[in-house]
């Protein structure tokens, strides 16, 4: 016997380009402003801009407003991030962000 969708669970598929280009597009509105380190305690706050919002990254504990995003490495001109996209997409997004804009 064949079962017919769930009315009641939608299931909103999302092409994986599609997620790719909200996920930049997220990400891109961002700008870094700054970073704070002590290196003998290995504390580290990066904060960045948005339209008059501004956010602090402590110790790479991301916020839910860059939810997947995470900090994939910090050089010393550079902040490259990464993102994560759905298990179907087997795929994860990357974007570098200039310390020198």
């Amino acid at each position: 016997m064949l079962l017919d969708r769930d009315p009641f669970q939608q299931n909103y598929s999302v092409s994986c380009s599609e997620q790719t280009a909200l996920l930049l597009e997220q990400i891109q509105v961002w700008h870094f402003k700054g970073l704070m380190k002590q290196i003998e305690q290995q504390y580290q706050q990066i904060w960045l801009a948005s339209n008059n919002q501004w956010l602090a990254i402590t110790d790479n504990v991301m916020p839910n407003v860059l939810f997947p995003w995470s900090v994939q490495s910090l050089q010393n001109d550079k902040i490259m991030w990464q993102a994560d996209l759905p298990d179907y997409c087997h795929n994860t997004v990357s974007w570098t962000m200039s310390l020198n804009e």
